[in-house]
């Protein structure tokens, strides 16, 4: 397939061993479309089986296809020109869909805005809503082992088209031995990252901030520019998760067009980025969990491509696994308005440090208290144990886990509840209020929700780092006083949580969840160049007092 610059991609092309004309489904990867994403969907022979035509396409500059691999940069054009050449495909109906997760989930939001001629629908699955927030970087923080391990993989292919015969293992082994060079400094002069094959990490380096490189692929502010029946796809542990709700939220309310407006649903489902499996981490969450999403595009597409009759219009937009009593239930909007936002404060004795501390979560709001204190040490920082990360597991922090080992540090703030005396239903957005004094200039703070087991075992649900320079801004971040108290207010994540009677709610806090995000300085130094001389220890301060209440919000549900 030529582009408009005259620049050729391949593609593999599959039909239906049937006469007559047929929609065309179509996939844009960057990771080989022979594979065409199998570690979670099935190949594309299954759905031409279903009566579709089916193309997989390689990005511009990977495998097989003509042009340089930029990330980002042309998916834009070329899935333009790609999707119109599709809708004129020998058989075709003229009718095109696209879908595929993470990296081609994203490119077919790229493309939408520009409502190519033919794209009729998408299924744009675990994917964000752009390259910057909730891809690279997280408030501020870089998404290091996403990062990371992701460019040494990318690198693989840079290697075989751009390197000689003695560069491929070595750039095998360099993705291989990553974990073991997560903490190098500095991020911009990496051993496993070589310069010559991962030109582009350090690219994303150079632009710490939300700046113009970042918003030029910004979908957030396109919605009004897609006319196009969507299908969100997204899982509890996925690094993307945020993103999903905001692109099925921005075109469920921002469209182009009220027809497409309606169209937009939601599905969350309790899976980590890849495979989509009920067994991940430390938890099986039993049959509900498995991966049934190929039925359900098949679905999807033969009501938008096919007009098929099937039902799927007339179901609730939204569809969520709740974790804790393992099930599927179905909303009308996301996030439920039954939900009422419920504070939990912070407290204790002034010595809430690790699991041996006084620390206590609890709705009555604090009157004196002393603040917790601890240290953030760069050069020790508290291990990240799952959570929400990408891509590949032993790579990287993915999924459900239990939390203990890193809850008896004294770096770690601890506070739980009694044991409950009866289910508590979380589903929605947790945010977070903390009230910190940092004797740095410049500091992280994170937070995490877990669902503690009546043996002990600490689950983590959701976490999130702020640092504390983009506590205002990720455009233009700016120093903090040392041992000035700051409100620091940011979003911990979205879940859907049944803590089951004899089960307690637990909160922490530290200032490192590494290797997850990056580690901070405690200096105010928003180039990525720092080094190992420039770390500093810093003392926190957390406060929890009438005047500075810190709390977390928990989006509780009443009971039926």
């Amino acid at each position: 397939m030529k582009m408009r610059d005259g620049v050729a991609l391949m593609a593999d092309i599959y039909a239906p061993k049937a006469s007559g004309k047929f929609p065309v489904l179509l996939m844009r990867v960057p990771y080989d479309k022979t594979v065409s994403e199998f570690q979670a969907l099935l190949l594309p022979e299954w759905y031409a089986r279903h009566g579709y035509i089916v193309v997989t396409q390689d990005n511009r500059g990977r495998f097989a296809s003509g042009g340089k691999f930029q990330p980002f940069h042309n998916e834009r054009s070329d899935g333009v020109d790609t999707i119109e050449l599709c809708a004129k495909l020998r058989n075709s109906t003229g009718k095109v869909g696209t879908y595929g997760f993470s990296y081609p989930g994203q490119t077919q939001l790229q493309s939408a805005v520009e409502r190519p001629k033919g794209l009729a629908t998408m299924v744009p699955a675990l994917t964000a809503d752009g390259y910057y927030e909730d891809w690279t970087y997280k408030n501020g923080a870089l998404h290091l082992a996403f990062v990371q391990s992701w460019a040494a993989f990318l690198a693989i292919c840079e290697a075989f088209r751009e390197g000689k015969p003695a560069d491929i293992r070595p750039t095998i082994e360099r993705l291989n031995g990553i974990c073991g060079q997560y903490d190098h400094m500095p991020l911009t002069e990496h051993p496993s990252l070589p310069k010559k094959f991962n030109h582009f990490y350090y690219e994303w380096l150079r632009h710490p901030t939300f700046d113009k490189y970042w918003k030029q692929w910004d979908i957030g502010s396109r919605y009004g520019d897609i006319d196009v029946p969507a299908l969100h796809i997204a899982g509890w542990y996925d690094i993307f998760v945020e993103g999903n709700i905001r692109n099925y939220l921005g075109l469920a309310k921002g469209a182009r067009t009220a027809k497409a407006r309606k169209a937009q649903k939601l599905v969350i489902g309790p899976w980590y980025h890849m495979p989509w499996a009920q067994a991940m981490g430390e938890l099986d969450f039993g049959a509900g969990g498995r991966n049934l999403t190929d039925e359900l595009m098949v679905r999807w597409f033969d009501h938008c491509l096919k007009g098929k009759r099937n039902g799927i219009m007339e179901e609730p937009p939204v569809s969520l696994f709740v974790m804790g009593i393992n099930k599927w239930r179905q909303e009308s909007e996301w996030p439920p308005k039954r939900a009422k936002a419920t504070k939990f404060y912070l407290r204790s004795g002034g010595r809430a440090n690790s699991l041996n501390g006084d620390g206590k979560l609890s709705k009555t709001k604090p009157g004196s208290e002393p603040e917790d204190l601890f240290l953030c040490d760069p050069g020790y920082p508290v291990q990240s144990l799952g959570g929400r990360s990408c891509c590949i597991a032993a790579l990287a922090p993915m999924g459900p886990f239990d939390q203990r080992p890193v809850e008896v540090r004294n770096d770690v703030l601890v506070y739980t509840t009694p044991r409950l005396n009866a289910d508590v239903q979380v589903i929605g957005t947790v945010d977070v209020v903390l009230y910190a004094a940092s004797t740095a200039d410049d500091t992280d703070f994170t937070v995490k929700l877990c669902d503690v087991y009546p043996d002990g075992r600490s689950i983590n649900l959701v976490d999130s780092i702020q640092r504390a320079s983009y506590r205002d801004s990720n455009e233009k971040p700016s120093a903090i006083r040392p041992g000035k108290v700051y409100e620091y207010r940011f979003q911990v994540g979205s879940t859907a949580n049944v803590f089951r009677r004899g089960h307690c709610i637990r909160v922490e806090v530290a200032s490192s969840n590494f290797p997850t995000f990056d580690k901070t300085l405690n200096r105010f130094h928003p180039k990525k160049d720092g080094g190992y001389y420039d770390m500093r220890v810093a003392q926190q301060r957390l406060y929890h007092d009438a005047e500075r209440p810190s709390h977390i919000m928990l989006p509780i549900m009443p009971r039926r």
